[in-house]
């Protein structure tokens, strides 16, 4: 789908699903396509330190599902310009909640 250069306008959007979630780099980063410009957007979460959260000795597992969360905050980030965009912020202004769908690729 290409992307559409829509005027930049901040709207909240229903939750959606069909996004990546991936642990590869040893933190979360949610990867997808605008649900409103389709301009790539990619979303590094911030890491949350909590008791327990940090282990000795060897490390490199996967978190498992009860640490992921199942919904993330998101808002368009992708890199291409959006007329009335006048802070030039990036992205089209979209916001919406992500959720995590179970089964590979998510």
């Amino acid at each position: 789908m290409p992307h559409d250069p829509k005027d930049y306008e901040s709207a909240h959007l229903p939750d959606q699903t069909g996004f990546v979630w991936d642990f590869s780099g040893g933190r979360l980063v949610i990867t997808g396509l605008c649900p409103a410009c389709s301009g790539e957007t990619r979303h590094p979460v911030p890491r949350r330190i909590t008791p327990g959260a940090v282990t000795k000795g060897g490390g490199g597992a996967s978190p498992d599902d009860e640490q992921v969360p199942g919904a993330v905050f998101m808002q368009c980030r992708c890199r291409r310009s959006h007329p009335g965009d006048t802070r030039e912020t990036g992205g089209c202004g979209a916001k919406w909640t992500a959720v995590r769908q179970t089964g590979a690729g998510s």
